[in-house]
């Protein structure tokens, strides 16, 4: 097991020749393409979805991986997971044997091996570079593909960084140098969120009801951040009046419409607050 520390970016396709000039410029230690074949499972009931873990089998150059990401803080773009992989001879999702290997605790194993079913697909190409900033060592993945379910299909276009050794602090001194551009933003969907979410509007309904619903009363601040990110998610996938209104009363932030929340301006703000509550963590 290890803690995956990554920050997801999304961008429309229109930035990339921007992000390559940046990365031309960078302390580039090692840079590969690869094709990704993943695979999400879950029961008939959701029940990873419910407890907010991802469940995929991964295959590469006919090697397969079974992984499991459970729940861990998403703060804004900045994701902590607990992450379990497992190599596989075949691309069946074996649960038991990762849940044997390291000893997990996930109920009856035996019904969820049974009632396991491929619920959605993200194929994507993934473009990486290890670069060396500061006392760090960073992994930036460009990834471009398809997440698609029974229902529909949606685009992927998003910028991982991840820290492979050193400290969070550098990934976000490094995003300081990330050319400043609408049409680049933090988000906290994973891409197995949003394959459980394309094409069923009922869902996204019902997601909007709990965030209008949501009180951040005696939160903390990270709490209350993480929960304007959450609307801010929403609101990209729906333009909702009502959550935009709820945003602004959180943060105090002007929202002049939707666009704000795919602006540099958004993108500086989230940066900022990133930067900040790191900072005091640290202290």
């Amino acid at each position: 097991m290890e803690n995956e520390i990554e920050i997801k970016i999304m961008l429309i396709p229109e930035n990339i020749p921007l992000i390559y000039q940046w990365l031309n410029h960078q302390n580039i230690l090692c840079h590969e393409t690869e094709e990704l074949a993943n695979c999400y499972y879950d029961t008939p009931d959701l029940y990873f979805a419910k407890e907010k873990m991802g469940l995929r089998v991964r295959s590469k150059n006919n090697q397969h991986e079974i992984t499991l990401k459970a729940k861990g803080e998403i703060t804004g773009g900045l994701h902590i997971r607990p992450e379990y992989n497992l190599a596989l001879e075949h691309n069946f999702p074996e649960l038991k044997r990762l849940v044997s290997h390291y000893n997990l605790q996930l109920g009856d194993i035996e019904q969820l091996q049974q009632n396991l079913k491929a619920t959605f697909s993200t194929d994507f190409q993934r473009e990486k570079w290890v670069v060396a900033f500061n006392q760090s060592e960073i992994e930036i993945a460009l990834d471009r593909g398809l997440i698609k379910n029974s229902q529909d299909e949606e685009q992927i276009c998003e910028l991982e960084f991840e820290l492979k050794q050193g400290n969070i602090i550098d990934i976000l001194t490094l995003l300081e140098q990330l050319p400043k551009q609408n049409g680049i933003w933090f988000s906290s969907l994973s891409k197995a969120q949003r394959g459980y979410l394309v094409g069923y509007p009922d869902k996204i309904a019902k997601e909007i009801e709990k965030l209008a619903a949501y009180s951040v009363e005696n939160h903390s601040e990270i709490e209350t951040y993480q929960f304007a990110q959450q609307l801010a998610d929403f609101i990209r996938l729906t333009d909702s009046e009502p959550l935009i209104h709820q945003y602004q009363q959180l943060t105090a932030e002007k929202v002049d419409s939707v666009d704000y929340f795919t602006s540099q301006d958004y993108f500086a703000y989230n940066l900022s607050t990133l930067t900040k509550m790191n900072i005091n963590s640290n202290d």
